[in-house]
Protein backbone atom coordinates (compact mmCIF):
# COMPACT_ATOMS: atom_id res chain seq x y z
CA UNK A 1 0.00 0.00 0.00
CA UNK A 2 2.64 2.07 0.72
CA UNK A 3 4.88 2.20 -2.52
CA UNK A 4 1.30 2.44 -4.49
CA UNK A 5 0.92 5.72 -2.12
CA UNK A 6 4.46 6.16 -3.27
CA UNK A 7 4.09 5.67 -6.81
CA UNK A 8 1.02 7.86 -7.03
CA UNK A 9 2.40 10.55 -5.55
CA UNK A 10 5.82 10.51 -7.80
CA UNK A 11 2.98 10.73 -10.50
CA UNK A 12 1.08 13.56 -9.38
CA UNK A 13 4.29 15.87 -9.30
CA UNK A 14 4.75 14.29 -12.82
CA UNK A 15 2.27 15.62 -14.22
CA UNK A 16 2.45 18.84 -12.57
CA UNK A 17 5.68 19.27 -13.78
CA UNK A 18 5.23 18.26 -17.39
CA UNK A 19 2.18 19.69 -18.30
CA UNK A 20 1.72 23.14 -16.02
CA UNK A 21 -1.15 21.73 -14.46
CA UNK A 22 0.27 23.33 -11.49
CA UNK A 23 -0.65 26.84 -11.48
CA UNK A 24 1.46 29.40 -8.63
CA UNK A 25 2.21 32.65 -7.55
CA UNK A 26 5.24 34.79 -6.98
CA UNK A 27 5.44 37.39 -4.56
CA UNK A 28 8.29 40.33 -6.13
CA UNK A 29 9.97 43.25 -4.70
CA UNK A 30 9.21 46.54 -7.01
CA UNK A 31 12.03 49.03 -6.24
CA UNK A 32 11.60 52.65 -6.75
CA UNK A 33 12.03 53.11 -10.37
CA UNK A 34 12.76 50.54 -12.85
CA UNK A 35 12.26 46.86 -12.07
CA UNK A 36 12.62 43.44 -14.74
CA UNK A 37 9.25 41.36 -14.26
CA UNK A 38 7.69 38.04 -15.67
CA UNK A 39 4.44 37.08 -16.14
CA UNK A 40 4.55 33.39 -15.30
CA UNK A 41 0.65 32.38 -15.59
CA UNK A 42 -0.62 29.61 -18.27
CA UNK A 43 -3.54 32.64 -19.73
CA UNK A 44 -3.08 36.46 -20.63
CA UNK A 45 -4.30 38.27 -17.80
CA UNK A 46 -5.36 41.80 -17.62
CA UNK A 47 -3.29 43.90 -14.97
CA UNK A 48 -5.44 44.58 -12.08
CA UNK A 49 -6.35 40.87 -11.98
CA UNK A 50 -2.48 39.75 -12.64
CA UNK A 51 -1.07 42.21 -9.71
CA UNK A 52 -4.15 41.14 -7.14
CA UNK A 53 -4.91 42.78 -4.02
CA UNK A 54 -2.00 45.07 -5.29
CA UNK A 55 -2.84 48.68 -5.38
CA UNK A 56 -0.79 50.76 -7.67
CA UNK A 57 0.70 54.04 -7.55
CA UNK A 58 -0.29 56.92 -9.69
CA UNK A 59 2.18 56.89 -12.29
CA UNK A 60 3.13 53.41 -12.13
CA UNK A 61 4.17 51.90 -15.66
CA UNK A 62 4.55 48.92 -17.35
CA UNK A 63 6.60 48.70 -20.11
CA UNK A 64 7.36 46.30 -22.95
CA UNK A 65 8.69 45.93 -25.97
CA UNK A 66 5.67 46.90 -27.92
CA UNK A 67 4.11 49.77 -26.09
CA UNK A 68 3.81 51.11 -22.48
CA UNK A 69 0.96 52.00 -20.14
CA UNK A 70 0.49 54.27 -17.27
CA UNK A 71 -1.65 53.90 -13.80
CA UNK A 72 -4.02 56.94 -13.62
CA UNK A 73 -6.13 55.53 -10.51
CA UNK A 74 -9.19 54.43 -9.83
CA UNK A 75 -7.95 50.86 -11.49
CA UNK A 76 -7.40 52.63 -14.68
CA UNK A 77 -4.48 52.28 -17.12
CA UNK A 78 -4.12 53.88 -20.19
CA UNK A 79 -1.57 53.24 -22.94
CA UNK A 80 -0.99 50.56 -25.50
CA UNK A 81 -0.95 47.73 -22.91
CA UNK A 82 -3.64 46.17 -21.29
CA UNK A 83 -2.86 42.91 -19.82
CA UNK A 84 0.24 40.64 -19.03
CA UNK A 85 1.23 37.56 -21.58
CA UNK A 86 2.63 34.05 -20.50
CA UNK A 87 6.28 33.78 -20.43
CA UNK A 88 7.17 37.34 -21.31
CA UNK A 89 9.28 40.26 -19.58
CA UNK A 90 7.98 43.40 -18.46
CA UNK A 91 9.82 46.28 -16.91
CA UNK A 92 7.63 47.98 -14.19
CA UNK A 93 8.14 51.81 -12.67
CA UNK A 94 7.56 52.11 -9.70
CA UNK A 95 6.04 55.75 -8.58
CA UNK A 96 7.12 54.85 -4.67
CA UNK A 97 10.30 55.74 -2.83
CA UNK A 98 10.27 53.07 -1.16
CA UNK A 99 10.69 49.15 -2.16
CA UNK A 100 7.26 47.43 -2.13
CA UNK A 101 5.78 43.49 -2.46
CA UNK A 102 2.90 42.52 -5.07
CA UNK A 103 2.07 39.00 -5.43
CA UNK A 104 1.42 37.69 -9.32
CA UNK A 105 0.35 35.02 -11.21
CA UNK A 106 -2.82 32.29 -11.07
CA UNK A 107 -3.76 31.27 -7.31
CA UNK A 108 -3.94 27.57 -6.85
CA UNK A 109 -6.77 26.33 -7.89
CA UNK A 110 -9.99 25.71 -5.48
CA UNK A 111 -9.25 22.13 -3.27
CA UNK A 112 -10.45 20.84 0.12
CA UNK A 113 -10.25 17.92 1.55
CA UNK A 114 -12.99 17.36 5.02
CA UNK A 115 -13.18 14.57 7.64
CA UNK A 116 -16.53 13.54 8.63
CA UNK A 117 -17.49 12.61 11.65
CA UNK A 118 -17.39 8.66 12.41
CA UNK A 119 -20.49 6.60 12.54
CA UNK A 120 -21.34 3.66 13.90
CA UNK A 121 -18.79 2.96 16.55
CA UNK A 122 -18.67 -0.87 17.92
CA UNK A 123 -16.24 -2.11 20.59
CA UNK A 124 -14.14 -2.92 17.01
CA UNK A 125 -15.08 -1.09 14.18
CA UNK A 126 -16.66 2.43 12.68
CA UNK A 127 -17.70 3.78 9.60
CA UNK A 128 -15.18 6.68 8.72
CA UNK A 129 -14.54 8.64 5.79
CA UNK A 130 -14.42 12.31 3.99
CA UNK A 131 -15.35 14.87 1.51
CA UNK A 132 -12.56 15.82 -1.53
CA UNK A 133 -13.74 19.07 -3.78
CA UNK A 134 -11.28 20.61 -6.08
CA UNK A 135 -11.85 23.85 -9.10
CA UNK A 136 -12.05 22.83 -12.76
CA UNK A 137 -8.83 21.73 -13.76
CA UNK A 138 -7.91 20.22 -11.01
CA UNK A 139 -6.99 16.59 -10.83
CA UNK A 140 -7.44 13.77 -7.65
CA UNK A 141 -5.28 10.72 -8.17
CA UNK A 142 -5.98 9.36 -5.11
CA UNK A 143 -8.20 9.69 -1.82
CA UNK A 144 -8.53 7.94 1.65
CA UNK A 145 -8.97 8.15 5.17
CA UNK A 146 -5.69 7.02 7.21
CA UNK A 147 -6.38 6.29 11.39
CA UNK A 148 -4.43 5.39 13.99
CA UNK A 149 -4.20 5.68 18.24
CA UNK A 150 -1.69 9.05 17.27
CA UNK A 151 -3.48 12.69 17.02
CA UNK A 152 -2.88 13.00 13.82
CA UNK A 153 -2.49 9.93 11.57
CA UNK A 154 -0.87 9.98 8.15
CA UNK A 155 -0.67 7.33 5.24
CA UNK A 156 3.17 5.78 6.46
CA UNK A 157 0.29 4.37 9.20
CA UNK A 158 -3.04 2.58 8.93
CA UNK A 159 -4.74 4.06 5.65
CA UNK A 160 -7.82 2.67 2.65
CA UNK A 161 -7.71 4.51 -0.40
CA UNK A 162 -11.21 5.28 -2.20
CA UNK A 163 -11.97 5.99 -5.93
CA UNK A 164 -9.72 8.71 -7.25
CA UNK A 165 -12.45 11.54 -7.69
CA UNK A 166 -14.00 14.48 -5.84
CA UNK A 167 -16.87 13.69 -3.67
CA UNK A 168 -17.64 11.65 -0.50
CA UNK A 169 -16.30 8.22 0.63
CA UNK A 170 -17.25 6.05 3.57
CA UNK A 171 -15.01 3.13 4.69
CA UNK A 172 -15.80 0.56 7.42
CA UNK A 173 -13.13 -0.48 9.77
CA UNK A 174 -12.98 -3.62 11.56
CA UNK A 175 -10.39 -5.32 13.75
CA UNK A 176 -10.07 -2.10 16.08
CA UNK A 177 -9.17 -2.45 19.73
CA UNK A 178 -12.38 -1.87 22.28
CA UNK A 179 -12.44 0.87 24.84
CA UNK A 180 -9.71 2.70 22.81
CA UNK A 181 -9.51 6.01 21.38
CA UNK A 182 -8.62 6.32 17.72
CA UNK A 183 -7.69 9.41 15.23
CA UNK A 184 -8.88 9.44 11.71
CA UNK A 185 -8.14 12.08 8.88
CA UNK A 186 -9.29 12.12 5.42
CA UNK A 187 -6.82 12.69 2.72
CA UNK A 188 -6.31 13.48 -1.23
CA UNK A 189 -3.34 13.67 -3.51
CA UNK A 190 -4.17 16.51 -6.54
CA UNK A 191 -1.98 18.17 -8.45
CA UNK A 192 -0.48 20.23 -5.83
CA UNK A 193 0.48 17.12 -3.84
CA UNK A 194 -0.75 15.85 -0.43
CA UNK A 195 -2.86 17.45 2.30
CA UNK A 196 -5.07 16.03 4.96
CA UNK A 197 -8.11 17.18 6.75
CA UNK A 198 -9.18 17.93 10.34
CA UNK A 199 -8.21 15.17 12.59
CA UNK A 200 -11.57 13.46 14.48
CA UNK A 201 -11.78 11.45 17.00
CA UNK A 202 -13.81 8.18 18.14
CA UNK A 203 -13.48 5.86 20.93
CA UNK A 204 -14.57 2.64 20.82
CA UNK A 205 -17.19 0.70 22.81
CA UNK A 206 -16.13 -2.06 25.55
CA UNK A 207 -16.67 -5.33 24.93
CA UNK A 208 -16.77 -7.98 22.62
CA UNK A 209 -17.72 -5.86 19.83
CA UNK A 210 -21.18 -7.56 19.44
CA UNK A 211 -19.18 -9.74 16.34
CA UNK A 212 -20.64 -10.75 13.83
CA UNK A 213 -23.09 -13.85 13.36
CA UNK A 214 -23.53 -13.87 9.45
CA UNK A 215 -21.66 -15.89 7.47
CA UNK A 216 -18.62 -14.95 4.94
CA UNK A 217 -20.44 -12.73 2.02
CA UNK A 218 -24.05 -11.91 4.31
CA UNK A 219 -24.86 -8.28 5.54
CA UNK A 220 -24.85 -8.39 9.57
CA UNK A 221 -29.37 -7.89 9.64
CA UNK A 222 -32.10 -10.21 10.33
CA UNK A 223 -35.23 -10.55 8.21
CA UNK A 224 -38.12 -12.60 9.66
CA UNK A 225 -39.65 -14.45 6.40
CA UNK A 226 -42.44 -16.36 8.15
CA UNK A 227 -44.93 -16.38 11.03
CA UNK A 228 -42.84 -19.51 12.09
CA UNK A 229 -39.59 -16.67 13.16
CA UNK A 230 -37.50 -18.22 9.99
CA UNK A 231 -34.89 -15.71 9.61
CA UNK A 232 -32.18 -15.24 6.99
CA UNK A 233 -29.34 -12.94 6.07
CA UNK A 234 -28.95 -11.14 2.46
CA UNK A 235 -25.99 -11.53 0.62
CA UNK A 236 -23.17 -8.48 0.09
CA UNK A 237 -24.46 -8.13 -2.91
CA UNK A 238 -26.42 -9.02 -6.62
CA UNK A 239 -25.07 -12.69 -8.02
CA UNK A 240 -22.22 -12.00 -10.91
CA UNK A 241 -21.32 -14.90 -12.98
CA UNK A 242 -18.11 -15.02 -15.65
CA UNK A 243 -18.59 -17.35 -18.32
CA UNK A 244 -14.99 -18.01 -19.17
CA UNK A 245 -13.89 -19.16 -15.72
CA UNK A 246 -17.39 -20.60 -14.62
CA UNK A 247 -16.97 -18.12 -11.62
CA UNK A 248 -19.92 -17.36 -9.23
CA UNK A 249 -19.11 -14.00 -6.90
CA UNK A 250 -21.17 -11.14 -5.13
CA UNK A 251 -20.66 -8.12 -6.53
CA UNK A 252 -18.27 -5.87 -4.01
CA UNK A 253 -20.85 -3.43 -3.31
CA UNK A 254 -25.11 -3.52 -2.40
CA UNK A 255 -25.19 -0.95 -5.17
CA UNK A 256 -23.17 -2.09 -7.56
CA UNK A 257 -24.83 -3.85 -10.97
CA UNK A 258 -23.39 -4.73 -14.20
CA UNK A 259 -25.87 -3.00 -16.49
CA UNK A 260 -25.64 -2.70 -20.92
CA UNK A 261 -22.22 -4.97 -20.39
CA UNK A 262 -25.35 -7.69 -20.29
CA UNK A 263 -25.73 -7.93 -23.86
CA UNK A 264 -22.29 -9.11 -23.99
CA UNK A 265 -24.00 -12.84 -22.60
CA UNK A 266 -21.86 -15.80 -24.33
CA UNK A 267 -20.66 -18.82 -22.60
CA UNK A 268 -17.30 -17.50 -24.21
CA UNK A 269 -17.10 -14.09 -22.76
CA UNK A 270 -14.38 -13.26 -20.16
CA UNK A 271 -16.50 -9.79 -18.63
CA UNK A 272 -18.87 -10.53 -15.87
CA UNK A 273 -22.77 -10.68 -15.88
CA UNK A 274 -25.40 -10.34 -13.10
CA UNK A 275 -28.92 -10.82 -15.76
CA UNK A 276 -30.40 -14.07 -15.65
CA UNK A 277 -33.23 -16.27 -16.80
CA UNK A 278 -35.11 -18.33 -14.33
CA UNK A 279 -33.33 -21.70 -13.00
CA UNK A 280 -29.84 -21.19 -15.03
CA UNK A 281 -27.53 -22.40 -12.79
CA UNK A 282 -25.70 -24.39 -14.86
CA UNK A 283 -27.33 -27.46 -13.74
CA UNK A 284 -28.49 -30.26 -16.05
CA UNK A 285 -31.12 -33.17 -14.80
CA UNK A 286 -30.48 -35.71 -17.69
CA UNK A 287 -33.38 -37.60 -16.62
CA UNK A 288 -35.85 -34.44 -17.87
CA UNK A 289 -36.08 -34.16 -21.99
CA UNK A 290 -37.48 -31.16 -21.15
CA UNK A 291 -34.46 -29.38 -19.30
CA UNK A 292 -32.86 -27.08 -21.69
CA UNK A 293 -31.14 -23.82 -21.10
CA UNK A 294 -30.16 -24.21 -17.96
CA UNK A 295 -26.72 -22.31 -18.51
CA UNK A 296 -25.93 -19.10 -16.88
CA UNK A 297 -25.98 -17.40 -20.84
CA UNK A 298 -28.66 -18.76 -21.92
CA UNK A 299 -30.33 -15.75 -23.80
CA UNK A 300 -33.58 -17.45 -26.09
CA UNK A 301 -36.32 -18.68 -25.64
CA UNK A 302 -37.02 -22.67 -26.81
CA UNK A 303 -40.47 -23.65 -27.37
CA UNK A 304 -40.57 -27.54 -26.34
CA UNK A 305 -43.84 -28.59 -25.04
CA UNK A 306 -47.27 -26.76 -24.44
CA UNK A 307 -47.75 -29.23 -21.37
CA UNK A 308 -44.12 -29.42 -19.40
CA UNK A 309 -42.10 -26.47 -20.07
CA UNK A 310 -43.34 -23.74 -23.09
CA UNK A 311 -40.41 -22.04 -23.12
CA UNK A 312 -37.88 -24.48 -22.17
CA UNK A 313 -36.42 -22.95 -18.88
CA UNK A 314 -35.80 -24.59 -15.47
CA UNK A 315 -37.43 -27.12 -14.11
CA UNK A 316 -40.45 -28.71 -16.23
CA UNK A 317 -43.64 -30.42 -15.17
CA UNK A 318 -42.39 -33.28 -15.69
CA UNK A 319 -40.63 -33.00 -12.66
CA UNK A 320 -42.24 -33.46 -8.97
CA UNK A 321 -41.32 -29.90 -8.06
CA UNK A 322 -41.37 -27.07 -10.47
CA UNK A 323 -40.39 -24.65 -8.14
CA UNK A 324 -36.09 -24.20 -7.52
CA UNK A 325 -37.07 -26.06 -3.96
CA UNK A 326 -36.90 -29.89 -2.85
CA UNK A 327 -36.05 -32.05 -6.06
CA UNK A 328 -35.27 -28.83 -8.33
CA UNK A 329 -33.21 -26.77 -6.13
CA UNK A 330 -30.24 -27.67 -8.17
CA UNK A 331 -31.43 -24.59 -10.86
CA UNK A 332 -31.43 -22.79 -7.96
CA UNK A 333 -28.07 -20.20 -8.25
CA UNK A 334 -27.17 -20.84 -4.50
CA UNK A 335 -27.62 -24.35 -4.43
CA UNK A 336 -26.26 -25.50 -7.16
CA UNK A 337 -22.78 -23.17 -6.90
CA UNK A 338 -20.30 -22.40 -4.57
CA UNK A 339 -20.01 -18.42 -4.37
CA UNK A 340 -16.20 -17.25 -4.53
CA UNK A 341 -16.88 -14.76 -1.84
CA UNK A 342 -19.67 -16.21 0.00
CA UNK A 343 -18.28 -19.26 1.51
CA UNK A 344 -17.17 -21.10 -1.35
CA UNK A 345 -19.44 -24.10 -1.27
CA UNK A 346 -22.60 -25.01 -2.56
CA UNK A 347 -25.69 -25.61 -0.72
CA UNK A 348 -25.02 -22.15 1.57
CA UNK A 349 -27.35 -19.82 -0.31
CA UNK A 350 -30.65 -20.01 -2.29
CA UNK A 351 -33.41 -17.61 -3.48
CA UNK A 352 -36.45 -16.40 -1.71
CA UNK A 353 -39.84 -17.75 -2.15
CA UNK A 354 -42.86 -15.99 -2.85
CA UNK A 355 -44.39 -16.01 0.18
CA UNK A 356 -41.02 -14.89 1.78
CA UNK A 357 -40.45 -11.92 -0.14
CA UNK A 358 -44.13 -11.12 0.29
CA UNK A 359 -43.86 -11.33 4.54
CA UNK A 360 -40.11 -9.58 4.40
CA UNK A 361 -42.12 -6.73 2.39
CA UNK A 362 -45.66 -6.32 4.07
CA UNK A 363 -45.86 -8.66 7.58
CA UNK A 364 -43.20 -8.62 9.58
CA UNK A 365 -43.05 -6.77 12.75
CA UNK A 366 -39.93 -4.68 13.33
CA UNK A 367 -38.33 -2.42 15.97
CA UNK A 368 -38.84 0.08 14.65
CA UNK A 369 -41.96 -0.43 12.50
CA UNK A 370 -40.17 0.28 9.06
CA UNK A 371 -39.68 -2.28 6.76
CA UNK A 372 -38.57 -0.51 3.51
CA UNK A 373 -37.68 2.68 1.59
CA UNK A 374 -37.18 3.55 -1.47
CA UNK A 375 -34.10 5.43 -2.53
CA UNK A 376 -31.43 6.89 -4.16
CA UNK A 377 -28.27 5.70 -2.80
CA UNK A 378 -24.60 6.76 -4.03
CA UNK A 379 -26.92 7.89 -6.94
CA UNK A 380 -28.25 4.90 -7.67
CA UNK A 381 -32.08 4.02 -7.59
CA UNK A 382 -33.14 1.49 -5.92
CA UNK A 383 -35.01 -0.30 -2.50
CA UNK A 384 -34.06 -0.33 0.87
CA UNK A 385 -34.71 -3.12 3.04
CA UNK A 386 -34.17 -2.75 6.78
CA UNK A 387 -33.69 -5.66 9.36
CA UNK A 388 -36.17 -6.41 12.02
CA UNK A 389 -34.13 -4.66 14.89
CA UNK A 390 -33.49 -1.66 12.69
CA UNK A 391 -33.89 1.67 15.02
CA UNK A 392 -34.15 5.19 13.61
CA UNK A 393 -31.13 6.72 15.39
CA UNK A 394 -29.34 5.05 12.88
CA UNK A 395 -30.81 7.39 10.09
CA UNK A 396 -34.08 9.02 9.63
CA UNK A 397 -35.66 7.83 6.56
CA UNK A 398 -38.66 9.37 4.76
CA UNK A 399 -41.93 7.31 3.50
CA UNK A 400 -41.29 4.25 4.63
CA UNK A 401 -43.33 1.19 3.79
CA UNK A 402 -45.05 2.94 0.97
CA UNK A 403 -44.64 0.99 -2.54
CA UNK A 404 -45.64 4.23 -4.17
CA UNK A 405 -42.59 6.45 -3.07
CA UNK A 406 -40.66 7.61 -5.92
CA UNK A 407 -36.41 6.87 -5.53
CA UNK A 408 -36.24 10.74 -4.55
CA UNK A 409 -38.37 9.89 -1.21
CA UNK A 410 -34.42 9.75 0.21
CA UNK A 411 -31.07 10.66 -1.27
CA UNK A 412 -28.22 8.94 0.69
CA UNK A 413 -24.47 9.29 0.18
CA UNK A 414 -21.95 6.79 0.36
CA UNK A 415 -21.35 7.74 3.45
CA UNK A 416 -24.26 7.82 5.09
CA UNK A 417 -25.33 4.26 3.66
CA UNK A 418 -22.20 2.66 4.82
CA UNK A 419 -23.66 3.67 8.58
CA UNK A 420 -26.70 2.03 7.35
CA UNK A 421 -25.32 -0.92 6.03
CA UNK A 422 -23.15 -1.64 9.12
CA UNK A 423 -26.40 -1.90 10.90
CA UNK A 424 -27.63 -4.77 8.58
CA UNK A 425 -29.45 -2.57 6.10
CA UNK A 426 -29.92 -4.11 2.44
CA UNK A 427 -30.54 -2.28 -1.10
CA UNK A 428 -31.52 -3.59 -4.14
CA UNK A 429 -30.24 -1.51 -7.11
CA UNK A 430 -32.11 -0.95 -10.09
CA UNK A 431 -30.06 -2.64 -12.23
CA UNK A 432 -32.43 -3.49 -15.39
CA UNK A 433 -33.56 -6.37 -17.35
CA UNK A 434 -32.35 -8.32 -20.44
CA UNK A 435 -34.82 -9.97 -22.78
CA UNK A 436 -31.99 -11.96 -25.78
CA UNK A 437 -29.20 -9.85 -25.65
CA UNK A 438 -30.94 -6.31 -25.63
CA UNK A 439 -30.55 -4.61 -22.13
CA UNK A 440 -33.00 -2.22 -20.72
CA UNK A 441 -34.12 -0.27 -18.19
CA UNK A 442 -30.73 0.31 -16.54
CA UNK A 443 -30.64 2.58 -13.47
CA UNK A 444 -34.70 2.54 -13.57
CA UNK A 445 -36.34 -0.64 -12.66
CA UNK A 446 -35.45 -3.29 -10.69
CA UNK A 447 -36.00 -7.18 -11.37
CA UNK A 448 -35.26 -10.08 -9.26
CA UNK A 449 -36.05 -13.61 -9.35
CA UNK A 450 -38.06 -15.61 -6.82
CA UNK A 451 -37.53 -19.25 -6.74
CA UNK A 452 -41.32 -19.77 -6.94
CA UNK A 453 -43.05 -20.66 -10.47
CA UNK A 454 -46.44 -19.72 -11.70
CA UNK A 455 -46.55 -22.43 -14.71
CA UNK A 456 -44.06 -24.13 -17.00
CA UNK A 457 -43.71 -21.07 -19.24
CA UNK A 458 -43.95 -18.06 -16.00
CA UNK A 459 -41.64 -17.45 -12.42
CA UNK A 460 -42.54 -15.04 -9.95
CA UNK A 461 -40.13 -11.73 -9.83
CA UNK A 462 -39.96 -8.64 -7.28
CA UNK A 463 -40.91 -5.58 -10.30
CA UNK A 464 -40.09 -2.21 -8.82
CA UNK A 465 -40.09 1.19 -10.10
CA UNK A 466 -40.69 4.85 -9.39
CA UNK A 467 -43.73 4.61 -8.40
CA UNK A 468 -44.41 1.04 -7.83
CA UNK A 469 -43.02 -2.53 -6.01
CA UNK A 470 -44.90 -5.65 -7.08
CA UNK A 471 -44.91 -9.35 -7.02
CA UNK A 472 -45.44 -10.38 -10.61
CA UNK A 473 -44.97 -13.34 -12.66
CA UNK A 474 -43.85 -13.84 -16.82
CA UNK A 475 -41.77 -15.64 -18.94
CA UNK A 476 -38.62 -17.69 -17.63
CA UNK A 477 -36.23 -16.46 -20.61
CA UNK A 478 -36.29 -13.09 -19.47
CA UNK A 479 -32.79 -11.80 -17.94
CA UNK A 480 -33.47 -10.37 -13.74
CA UNK A 481 -30.99 -9.90 -11.19
CA UNK A 482 -30.27 -12.46 -8.57
CA UNK A 483 -29.91 -11.41 -4.67
CA UNK A 484 -29.21 -14.65 -2.92
CA UNK A 485 -30.15 -15.53 0.90
CA UNK A 486 -28.85 -18.01 3.58
CA UNK A 487 -31.16 -19.31 6.33
CA UNK A 488 -29.83 -18.20 10.02
CA UNK A 489 -28.97 -21.12 12.37
CA UNK A 490 -30.83 -21.75 15.17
Amino acid sequence: MKKALFALLCLAAMLSAGTGLKAQEVTITLYPGWTWISYIGTEPQDFSTALGSFTPAVGDRIKSQWGIATYRGNGEWRGQLSEFYPGYGYMYYSARLVPVSVTMGEPLPFEAVSTAEPTGVTATGATVGGTVSVGEGNHVFVRGVCWGTERTPDVDGSHATGAAEAGSQAIILDGLTPNTTYHVRAYMVTDHGLSYGEAVSFTTLEGDGGSSTAPIGAIDGKFTINEDGGQIYFSQGNLQYQASTNTWKFAESQYDYIGDANSNISSTYDGWIDLFGWGTSGYHDTNDPYNVNFQPWSSSDSELSNDYNVYGYGPSTNMPDMNLTGTCANYDWGVNNPISNGGNNANQWRTLTRLEWKYILDSRNTTSGIRFAKAQVNEINGVILLPDDWTTDTYNLNNTNSIGASYSSNVINAFQWATIESVGGIFLPAAGGRFGTTVASVGDTGFYWLSSSNSSCCAYYVYFYDAGIYLVNYRRYLGRSVRLVCDVEI
